[in-house]
C-alpha cells in the first residue's frame, strides 16, 4: 500500500475509487435502495389509478354495491366501458380499505425491527438478507394484481405486512458517522443490511462518499416513484405500477447476487491492493474493540432522550401522513390528472431532497461558530423546521380548491422545511446525547415512532370518508397540530448536552474481572 505523510503522520493513500470494487457495492447498494422504496410507497398512486373513474361515477351508489361479504374492507370491480390505452379489470378501493392497505407495512416493520436487527447483529449473512428481502418484496409486487383481482383486499393486506418484514432487512435507517478529526458531521442514510456490509467496505477516508453514494437511492425514489407511477398508469394501467417495481426488485437482487460480498476477505474479484487497504482498516478497528456496559436504567429514565423519542412520533406521523396520503388528496380535491398528480406530489419530496443537500452544511456553520450552544441551535433548527410547516397546514386547511396551485405551493414549502428539524433539530440529537449508545437509542427510537405509519392511514381514511374538501380540511388541521406538538415537546424537554452516562466505559475483556472495581477511563 502506497502512504504519504500528512501533519507529520504517514497516512495510507486508497487505491483508485474507479471501477473498483467498494465504489460497484456502493452503486449496487444505491439501486437497491431506490427499488426498495419504490415497491414500497407506490401504492399510493396504484390507488389513485385504480379510483381513476371514481370522480365520474356515484361513489355512493358504488361503494353500496360493494360484495357485502368484504365487511371491513371494500374492494369493487368493474369492467371498463371506456377506450382507454389499455383495457384491464378496473378496480376500486373505499377509503377504509385505502387507510389499512397503506398502513399495512409497518405492522410487519415494527413486529420485528428489533428481531431482525439482532440477527443482523449476531449472524451477519448481509449479502443473503439484502437479496432475501429484495426478492420478497419483488415477488409480492409481482403477486399484488393477482391477489386484489381474484383474492380480495384481506388478503392483499396480509401480503402488504409480510413486505413490511421482508423491508425490515431493507429498512431505511438514519445513521450519523461522527469524523472526529475534521469536527463534522457525515450523515448517511442506509438499509439496515447494508450498513454493516458497507462498513466493511468504506474506510474513514472515503466513508462519507461512498455511503453517500448508496444512500442515494432513497431520495432519488422518494423523488420519482410518484411521476414514473403516473405515467405508467396513464400508458399502462394501475398493474404496470406494481410489475415495474417488481421489475427493479428482481434487478437488484441479482445484481446482490453477482455484484455483493459480505467483506473484502470473501470477494473473489477484488484487486490485491484494494483488498490490503480496506482489510488494514478492518484491523485497526477490530483490534481498538472493548466491552460496554449499557446503562439501561439511566437510557431508560432520561427525559431528553424520550423527548427526542416522543417528538420522533408525532413528527413521524405527520411527514409519513403527507407522503402516503398526498396523492389521494390531490385526486379528491385537487382534481389533477394522474400524471399531474404525480408531478404535484412528488414536488415536496423533490424540494426537501434539494433543501437536505443545504442545511447540513448551514447546521454545521452556525454550531462550529460557537456563537450559540449546541441545544440552542438545535431547538431553533427544530423549531423552523416544525412551527412553520405548521402553520402553513393550517392556511392550507383554509384554502378552497380555486387555490389549488398555491395550495401545493404551501405544501411543497411545508414539507421541505422540515429538513431544519431532522439536520439541525431532534433529528440528530441522540448523537449528542449518547454517541456511544447511538444504535441502542435508535433501536428503541425507531421502534416506537414508526407505529404512526400504520396509524396515520387509518386517521385520515377515517376523516375522509368521501373525500370531499371539508373533511380533507380536518386532516390538514390535524397535521398542524401533531407539528405543534412536536415542537413543543423537543423545545421543553430536548436537551442536546452529552448525558453523564453517554460514554462507554471502557471494559477490557482480559482484566473485566479480575479488576472490575476500577474507574476505567472514557472512549475518546
Amino acid at each position: 500500500m502506497k502512504s504519504k505523510e500528512v501533519d507529520g503522520e504517514p497516512r495510507v493513500i486508497a487505491p483508485r475509487l474507479q471501477l473498483s470494487c467498494r465504489l460497484t457495492i456502493s452503486l449496487t447498494c444505491l439501486f437497491t435502495s431506490f427499488a426498495a422504496i419504490l415497491m414500497t410507497i407506490n401504492l399510493s398512486m396504484a390507488i389513485v389509478c385504480m379510483n381513476k373513474r371514481s370522480k365520474q361515477l356515484n361513489r355512493t351508489d358504488e361503494i353500496n354495491s360493494t360484495n357485502s361479504s368484504s365487511g371491513y374492507f371494500g374492494l369493487n370491480s368493474t369492467c371498463s366501458d371506456d377506450l382507454t390505452t389499455v383495457q384491464e379489470k378496473e378496480m376500486y378501493l373505499d377509503k377504509p380499505a385505502q387507510g389499512m392497505l397503506l398502513g399495512a407495512l409497518y405492522y410487519g416493520v415494527v413486529a420485528v425491527q428489533l428481531l431482525v436487527g439482532w440477527l443482523c447483529d449476531k449472524f451477519g449473512k448481509y449479502k443473503l438478507q439484502m437479496a432475501l428481502g429484495s426478492s420478497v418484496l419483488a415477488i409480492a409486487s409481482f403477486a399484488s394484481p393477482v391477489i386484489l383481482e381474484n383474492a380480495g383486499v384481506p388478503y392483499y393486506f396480509a401480503l402488504r405486512i409480510v413486505k413490511g418484514v421482508a423491508m425490515v432487512t431493507l429498512q431505511q435507517r438514519l445513521e450519523i458517522l461522527l469524523s472526529r478529526q475534521s469536527n463534522k458531521f457525515l450523515q448517511s442514510f442506509a438499509l439496515s443490511s447494508m450498513l454493516p456490509m458497507l462498513t466493511r467496505w468504506t474506510t474513514t477516508q472515503e466513508q462519507g462518499l461512498l455511503m453517500g453514494i448508496a444512500s442515494a437511492g432513497i431520495g432519488l425514489a422518494n423523488s420519482v416513484t410518484y411521476p414514473i407511477s403516473g405515467l405508467l398508469c396513464q400508458h399502462g394501467g394501475w398493474k404496470a405500477i406494481f410489475y415495474f417495481g417488481g421489475g427493479c426488485g428482481m434487478v437488484a437482487s441479482f445484481l446482490i447476487v453477482c455484484l455483493v460480498y459480505d467483506g473484502p476477505a470473501k470477494h473473489p474479484r477484488v484487486d490485491a491492493e484494494e483488498k490490503q487497504y480496506l482489510l488494514s482498516f478492518q484491523f485497526q478497528s477490530q483490534t481498538s474493540k472493548k466491552r460496554r456496559v449499557i446503562p439501561w436504567a439511566k437510557m431508560l429514565r432520561s427525559v431528553p432522550v424520550w423527548s427526542v423519542v416522543v417528538t420522533n412520533f408525532f413528527f413521524f406521523a405527520v411527514v409519513k401522513g403527507i407522503v402516503l396520503n398526498l396523492p389521494i388528496f390531490v385526486r379528491d380535491v385537487l382534481d389533477f390528472t394522474v400524471t399531474e398528480n404525480g408531478i404535484f406530489s412528488a414536488m415536496p419530496l423533490i424540494a426537501a431532497l434539494l433543501l437536505h443537500l443545504l442545511i447540513g452544511p448551514f447546521f454545521d456553520y452556525i454550531r462550529n461558530h460557537n456563537k450559540y450552544t449546541p441545544t440552542t441551535v438545535r431547538k431553533i433548527f427544530h423549531v423552523v423546521g416544525t412551527l412553520i410547516p405548521g402553520a402553513l397546514m393550517f392556511v392550507s386547511s383554509q384554502l378552497s380548491s380555486e387555490y389549488k396551485y398555491f395550495i401545493i405551493s404551501l405544501i411543497t414549502i411545508s414539507y421541505s422545511l422540515t429538513e431544519f428539524a431532522v439536520m439541525g433539530g431532534f433529528g440528530y440529537a441522540m448523537i449528542d446525547l449518547a454517541p456511544d449508545f447511538l444504535g441502542i437509542l435508535q433501536g428503541i427510537n425507531k421502534t416506537i415512532s414508526l407505529a404512526p405509519g400504520f396509524i396515520t392511514p387509518l386517521i385520515v381514511s377515517a376523516l375522509t370518508p368521501h373525500g370531499s374538501s371539508e373533511e380533507w380540511k380536518h386532516v390538514f388541521i390535524l397535521f398542524g397540530a401533531l407539528y405543534v406538538l412536536s415542537c413543543l415537546v423537543f423545545v421543553t424537554c430536548g436537551s442536546a448536552q452529552q448525558q453523564s452516562w453517554g460514554k462507554a466505559i471502557k471494559n477490557d475483556t482480559v482484566s473485566a474481572l479480575s479488576d472490575s472495581s476500577k474507574p476505567r477511563n472514557n472512549f475518546a
